[in-house]
């Protein structure tokens, strides 16, 4: 890692490692819109994610006392896939959000 100095060395290369592809060529993604709470839903996510080799990072529903309530996940997915994502699962993909501390926000 070089001359890293806590956090921000560490930071800045954890990010870096992270926004490049695995070596299947996968990315990793968001999916905050187009997931619901429903069986239906779910069914399509789950079963298309197992069935194209997509890891699942992490899923969470905001309200699952509710049918239908939001549901957001985190996917690495191939970079051909993200067309096919959408058009089965109903999910839009976009990238992950990047966590800057108060010092790093020169560069932008």
């Amino acid at each position: 890692m070089g001359k890293c100095s806590w956090p921000n060395g560490t930071c800045q290369h954890f990010a870096e490692k992270e926004s490049k592809p695995d070596h299947l060529g996968r990315v990793w993604m968001h999916c905050d819109e187009g997931l619901n709470y429903s069986k239906a839903s779910m069914t399509r996510f789950v079963m298309f994610c197992l069935g194209n080799y997509i890891e699942i990072g992490s899923i969470h529903a905001y309200s699952p006392e509710f049918k239908g309530s939001h549901v957001s996940a985190t996917v690495r997915i191939y970079p051909d896939m993200f067309e096919a994502f959408t058009d089965m699962t109903g999910g839009k993909l976009t990238e992950p959000p990047v966590v800057r501390f108060a010092g790093e926000w020169s560069d932008v």
